[in-house]
């Protein structure tokens, strides 16, 4: 798959129109592959690959962020020179600012604690 990611990624740099093409490539999880992780430190702490490529937009702080995937929606507008107030769009922070996502504010566990409340509003008004 990575290959084939990097075929089209390579095919799309190649094209007239990439000049004004942005790609967001997002990912969902780490490696599933039993074997490829035998070799690394088990202290070592992995990752998901995120990048974007062709972005209109620096970020302040380049690496090592720590967000989830609701920070990708503000950040892909941004990436690609949409404009909004403050930096933050529903529960998302835009990556490329110089804001804190709701995990580096709060910490994962706590994020992951007030998700995991009951929402009457949610359950009556999303859920059918």
């Amino acid at each position: 798959t990575s290959r084939q990611v990097l075929d089209f990624i390579n095919w799309v740099q190649a094209q007239d129109f990439y000049e004004n093409t942005t790609i967001v490539l997002s990912g969902d999880h780490t490696t599933m592959d039993i074997d490829f992780c035998n070799e690394i430190d088990t202290l070592y702490s992995r990752g998901i690959y995120n990048v974007f490529i062709n972005s209109l937009v620096e970020p302040i702080k380049e690496k090592n962020r720590r967000f989830s995937t609701m920070d990708m929606y503000p950040s892909t507008l941004s990436s690609l020179g949409i404009k909004f107030d403050g930096g933050y769009l529903g529960l998302g922070c835009d990556l490329f600012s110089g804001n804190e996502t709701l995990i580096e504010k709060y910490g994962i566990d706590t994020v992951n604690q007030e998700f995991g409340k009951k929402s009457n509003f949610y359950n009556e008004n999303v859920l059918y």
